[in-house]
């Protein structure tokens, strides 16, 4: 489900059948040698459209947490979105990122990190996109069903 006006009111009236939400990390910069960053974010948004095709019903995608790549207190405000989300009931919480810095807080984290190659799907054709994206989402479905048990 998607993080709109009128699907979180099915999300919130429905709770018991939703269990899980992602969280889309996405570091933001102006620096010409950080574009890539761009690059990482629309794989992200394709990838995420995909999975809440997939699992609509059961799975809620969050607004894209965004922050600087240097920034110090970034784990700690995803510490605070995690605990509105578990407050709110929702047993699973992935953060889905292709920024590998991500991979030092793995430990710290307090449910699962999703990482993924940043594989530019955006400047492919729509058949190439298709093959790539069902390629990560068949490795993203084996986390989920192996998290889900």
């Amino acid at each position: 489900m998607k993080w709109t006006t009128n699907e979180l009111n099915q999300v919130i009236e429905n709770l018991e059948y939703i269990d899980t939400i992602i969280v889309p990390l996405c570091p933001v910069s102006f620096k010409k040698e950080k574009i890539d960053l761009a690059e990482q974010r629309e794989d992200l948004i394709i990838l995420t459209s995909e999975i809440e095709r997939t699992y609509k019903g059961r799975v809620v995608i969050a607004p894209e947490y965004t922050y600087l790549p240097e920034e110090i207190n970034k784990i700690e405000r995803l510490k605070t979105w995690y605990n509105e989300f578990k407050g709110s009931g929702l047993k699973h919480i992935f953060y889905l990122t292709c920024d590998f810095e991500w991979k030092q807080y793995e430990n710290e984290m307090e449910e699962s990190l999703i990482w993924l190659p940043t594989l530019n799907i955006n400047s492919l054709d729509e058949s190439s996109q298709r093959v790539i994206v069902e390629k990560q989402l068949s490795h993203v479905n084996a986390l989920f069903s192996k998290r889900w048990g």
